[in-house]
């Protein structure tokens, strides 16, 4: 995989930890290595989960393959999967009680892209220009379920209310940026 103007080097090691710990969580242990196994990331297999670290980062390439490992793998029939995985990926990447705004900026120091909160409130929009994420994907459909759980997660961390993310547009897709729309999910009395 060659990487082109925009795409990052590097990913910060609390990314792929996040993302890790959440696999596991949610697939276990086999399922977790059946994915790792695919990836061709054969060093993780097995072992500890690396520890979280903002100083410490992996390749793009390492990342990039797991996450199509995970697509690959997994399928568009799983996209619930996927999207636990955000939601658990969330808990694991940053303390709770910061803003989507705080998570934003974080995730684009962290990951690459541009990330924009466009409204936040109980209806926010979140923007990703070049997302790392689907990066190099082809779909006829929004491939990023992770991201979608991770804001879902990071927006009731930080209100104590409900949230469903739908990511409307995905460069996958030939679309010229990514967009989820957060809707707060009302309470039944």
């Amino acid at each position: 995989m060659s990487l082109s103007l925009g795409e990052p080097k590097e990913i910060r090691m609390i990314v792929f930890s996040a993302l890790l710990t959440a696999l596991h969580e949610v697939m276990g242990r086999d399922g977790k290595n059946s994915v790792l196994r695919f990836a061709g990331l054969d060093e993780y297999i097995n072992r500890e989960i690396p520890p979280p670290s903002i100083h410490r980062s992996i390749s793009f390439k390492t990342f990039k393959s797991l996450i199509i490992s995970m697509h690959d793998l997994l399928g568009h029939g799983t996209d619930a999967i996927l999207y636990e995985s955000g939601r658990k990926f969330a808990i694991y990447l940053t303390p709770f009680g910061y803003s989507l705004r705080e998570v934003v900026e974080k995730l684009e120091k962290w990951i690459g892209g541009t990330w924009t909160v466009m409204k936040d409130d109980d209806k926010g929009i979140v923007q990703i220009k070049n997302n790392p994420v689907c990066k190099g994907m082809v779909s006829d459909k929004p491939t990023c379920h992770v991201v979608s759980g991770a804001l879902a997660k990071i927006k009731e961390e930080s209100t104590g209310k409900h949230y469903l993310v739908k990511e409307v547009l995905c460069e996958s897709k030939g679309d010229s940026h990514c967009e989820f729309y957060i809707e707060k999910i009302d309470e039944a009395s």
